[in-house]
């Protein structure tokens, strides 16, 4: 019987990297984002390495809507293997104090909600089936503040919380929660910021950079290995860990 696994925010970045990396260890996937359209790519991406990979819409903020993906999995599979909760946003680099209502709760949506209704629907799905592995993208910043970055911070902040909770709840019941903290990988998300901070000019309080490369960036493929390895059999008495892929950036 296939390995089986769901990713969320899977349409670009470590999302698509991830999906596109569990397909060539074997995994048929259902994958969830609220880019249609990158998410169909990545989809396709995956049916050539030969599984069977299925994209649906979703806003994972919305309890509707992340229950959604969770059944389609169960129906079209009948068992998880892996879920990679990963979606998440951040809004435009400025100090506290300016960010606005709206941003704080795009941030808060993404970010705590759609963690939270994911996992909440995942547990439900693993303990039926009475063992299962979840992995939750956090970030640097969920570990050690980013100036800056100050309510995206302390959303993944929460995210590490979430997780370890449930590790401790359902460890019990064979399932296992972990969580993944990249920073400083070159995303499209990453990208943006960069060029929105030269072109505002914006100067962190407290400048954040990793101590390898010279404080350079880390690729994608660097994150969706430890993916990769969280998701086999090789991880199995992993729970609870929060693992920092960031070039010391926390140190």
């Amino acid at each position: 019987m296939s390995r089986t696994a769901v990713i969320t925010g899977a349409a670009t970045g470590i999302g698509r990297g991830s999906a596109l990396q569990l397909a060539e260890d074997g995994f048929d996937l259902v994958l969830a984002d609220w880019d249609a359209e990158e998410g169909e790519k990545t989809a396709e991406m995956c049916r050539n390495e030969g599984v069977d990979a299925t994209f649906i819409y979703a806003d994972m903020g919305v309890e509707e809507e992340a229950k959604q993906v969770i059944q389609l999995a169960k129906d079209k599979f009948l068992k998880v293997d892996f879920y990679l909760n990963n979606q998440g946003v951040t809004h435009d680099p400025k100090l506290l104090h300016e960010i606005t209502e709206s941003e704080a709760e795009y941030t808060i949506h993404s970010n705590i909600m759609g963690t939270f209704f994911g996992l909440k629907y995942m547990i439900q799905v693993m303990l039926e089936q009475e063992d299962g592995h979840i992995v939750l993208v956090s970030s640097s910043s969920g570990i050690r503040s980013e100036t800056g970055f100050g309510m995206y911070s302390a959303t993944k902040h929460a995210v590490i919380g979430l997780a370890q909770d449930a590790a401790m709840e359902y460890a019990g019941k064979n399932i296992r929660v972990n969580t993944i903290c990249p920073g400083g990988i070159m995303t499209g998300m990453t990208q943006k910021i960069g060029k929105y901070m030269m072109e505002h000019q914006f100067v962190q309080p407290k400048p954040s950079a990793g101590l390898l490369r010279g404080g350079g960036l880390g690729q994608v493929d660097e994150v969706t290995g430890l993916v990769s390895f969280l998701a086999s059999e090789k991880s199995g008495f992993m729970t609870g860990a929060i693992l920092s892929v960031d070039g010391g950036n926390t140190l």
